[in-house]
């Protein structure tokens, strides 16, 4: 017998210093959109740690608008999960990236091979649908005529904890940086940076290319080949313009790591030469000569990147502008990438965003469809393989699209840019289905939509441009509530949902509550007290079938719950 224990120890102890490092768990899980502004992040892992391979430059974060994250690791007892604390707020609204290394190893020295991947969004808080108009700014210089706005960045690119803008400008071949005064707007004031070796700059991504924590930029020039770097400073917020050739018609960039080394990638699309070109970091924030791929969809113009099936590689999905059609493409994690699917659209796809819109924890894919008056909704299934779509009405040459809870509901809410002269909001009523557009009016082109927190209340702003009047356009969003996150009532529910005349409160209060249902334009619709009991009697006649947030306040502390009235 004791022979038969020392072989299964042995055994045991070959087949742990043999085992691959993976992961095991997340939270915030993947595409998930209900983590706050300070909530940590936990990495667990199916092996020990070594402790001292956890650092900045091997768990690495980033907000899409706050930009790089320092911050504290600390482990578990048993140095199986490594949790990470934000050193300030990541903003509302804004979509978080995750990357470890493969430098990252077990205390017995098994690496975790080609790092790990993942993405989440930050909540928001409930807000409204239309949104209070607050004024444009003009982005032209005395004496300009015509300079072209298409493109921006929201980042806070002064490190002040507020959404600055980056305006891209075709014509004049600049860019433009309006800093935030630190109450959301800006004072009309802005820094110019010339790009003299661009030729028409458009699409645009943020990242820390050189882990000095200050955002950096990239940016694509829609008629050559050239992909154009601003590195961030701290004193002039940008150095001078360099540049690295990719293929021709650069109109979609995305940020990405695909080789799992920890350093920003870039990847574009390049419509002129129906290519899809690679840039790789050379680990000191430059980059090496760039590499081409034929995807085969035609004129490839848009692109994100995301991991589309849960390996932790970071996949890319490509929309073909000739080709009517959007592909998706899985990454090895050695930045090998294969096609794994392709969805044919009605319209030609000028502009991609992605995220869980449907809440089954897979990336999907929405499509501005810029020759037909549509965008589509495209569904993945977690494989890498799209499910269907569906195409909802909007503006006449849909350009650019974004996605974002503006009301707080816990989903993904969509707009479309449309060239002929609007904007048009669709509010996401559940499961990834979208009703009740809103159009929002342009000067004289609807160009691009940024959903950001502006003045940091939780509630998401809209910033837009027009590209043909050169004006970026305000609008502020207003929190509903005064919700206070960390009450004990988060855990309270009511039923049934949706609801009809009545509903039930999971549990009974000593004392009263005052329940409140608002409509998602702020507006209270009904009000009630509710004494020693778990019951109220709407009268859901007077209703209208949608979505209403319902506030709960007890004892002075209060939580919000939605509801649907069908």
């Amino acid at each position: 017998m004791k022979k038969l224990i020392l072989l299964f120890v042995c055994l045991q102890t070959i087949f742990t210093f043999s085992q691959d490092l993976t992961v095991t768990n997340i939270n915030p899980s993947p595409q998930s959109l209900s983590a706050t502004p300070t909530d940590a992040i936990t990495i667990t892992f199916n092996q020990e740690i070594n402790e001292a391979s956890i650092n900045a430059d091997t768990f690495m974060v980033f907000g899409r608008w706050s930009g790089p994250m320092q911050g504290t690791y600390a482990f578990n007892d048993i140095s199986t999960s490594v949790i990470f604390t934000p050193d300030r707020s990541f903003f509302y609204g804004e979509w978080i990236s995750v990357r470890l290394t493969n430098e990252v190893e077990s205390l017995i020295n098994n690496p975790l091979t080609n790092g790990y991947g993942f993405e989440y969004w930050i909540k928001t808080l409930p807000g409204l649908l239309n949104q209070e108009y607050m004024g444009q700014i003009e982005m032209r210089q005395n004496g300009e005529t015509f300079i072209q706005c298409y493109g921006a960045y929201a980042g806070d690119v002064n490190d002040d904890e507020f959404s600055d803008l980056v305006v891209v400008n075709e014509d004049s071949e600049d860019i433009r940086v309006l800093l935030n005064d630190g109450t959301g707007s800006y004072d009309g004031s802005f820094t110019v940076f010339d790009m003299p070796a661009s030729t028409k700059p458009s699409t645009n991504g943020g990242a820390d290319f050189n882990h000095d924590g200050i955002i950096d930029l990239a940016i694509g020039s829609t008629q050559s080949n050239q992909t154009s770097i601003f590195m961030g400073n701290d004193t002039t917020i940008f150095d001078a313009e360099t540049s690295h050739t990719v293929d021709t018609g650069v109109r979609g960039l995305t940020i990405i790591d695909f080789n799992g080394d920890g350093w920003a990638d870039i990847v574009t699309a390049n419509r002129v030469s129906g290519t899809i070109s690679f840039l790789e970091n050379d680990g000191a924030g430059d980059f090496l000569t760039a590499t081409h791929m034929e995807v085969g969809i035609n004129g490839e113009t848009a692109i994100a990147a995301t991991d589309l099936n849960n390996d932790g590689f970071t996949d890319l999905i490509v929309g073909g502008y000739s080709g009517n059609a959007v592909a998706s493409l899985l990454n090895d994690g050695e930045g090998n990438f294969t096609i794994q699917d392709i969805e044919n659209l009605d319209g030609q796809p000028w502009m991609i965003a992605i995220g869980d819109v449907n809440g089954d924890g897979f990336v999907d894919v929405a499509t501005a469809n810029s020759n037909t008056p549509t965008v589509s909704i495209i569904f993945s299934d977690g494989n890498g393989n799209f499910n269907t779509s569906i195409d909802y009405a909007v503006g006449n040459f849909p350009l650019a699209i974004d996605l974002g809870d503006l009301d707080g509901d816990g989903d993904l809410d969509f707009m479309a840019s449309n060239y002929s002269g609007s904007f048009t909001l669709y509010e996401n009523i559940g499961s990834g289905l979208f009703s009740n557009p809103i159009t929002y009016p342009s000067v004289q082109a609807g160009s691009c939509t940024v959903f950001h927190d502006r003045n940091n209340d939780g509630a998401l702003d809209i910033t837009l441009i027009d590209e043909l009047a050169d004006v970026v356009i305000l609008y502020r969003n207003t929190p509903i509530l005064n919700v206070n996150e960390n009450d004990f009532l988060e855990k309270i529910t009511l039923h049934p949902n949706p609801f009809n005349n009545s509903l039930f409160l999971n549990q009974t209060f000593n004392e009263s509550i005052h329940f409140k249902l608002y409509d998602l334009l702020g507006r209270l619709v009904y009000s009630e007290i509710i004494e020693n009991s778990n019951e109220l009697q709407l009268n859901g006649s007077n209703l209208k079938d949608g979505l209403y947030i319902a506030e709960l306040n007890y004892n002075n502390t209060k939580t919000t719950i939605k509801l649907i009235k069908k």
